[in-house]
């Protein structure tokens, strides 16, 4: 059964897809800022979100206060005071 010109087959070979490598990346030092000199486009590529979440030029090495001042709340024991969860729920049930 001959097919017809619109239902060929397409045998164009795709393009390599290249593969993704996980690169190390030491949190510990600061790296070099982008555009700080000329760029090398076989470099590393860009990081993710969360390799720039976790690296540590994300902050310019200050630590935010409230965040400093939650870990030293939670050091002491004190517990989660926020209501949004059970008002949430309160909300959500007189809607029915």
């Amino acid at each position: 059964m001959a097919q017809s010109p619109t239902q060929e087959k397409d045998v164009t070979p795709s393009a390599p897809v290249p593969a993704r490598t996980e690169r190390r990346v030491n949190t510990t030092h600061p790296a070099v800022q982008p555009g700080s000199g000329p760029e090398d486009l076989n470099g590393p590529e860009a990081r993710l979100p969360h390799e720039r979440d976790q690296a540590t030029d994300m902050t310019d090495g200050e630590r935010h206060p409230e965040i400093e001042q939650a870990y030293k709340d939670v050091e002491r024991g004190l517990q989660d005071t926020d209501r949004g969860v059970p008002a949430h729920n309160a909300y959500q049930k007189q809607k029915q």
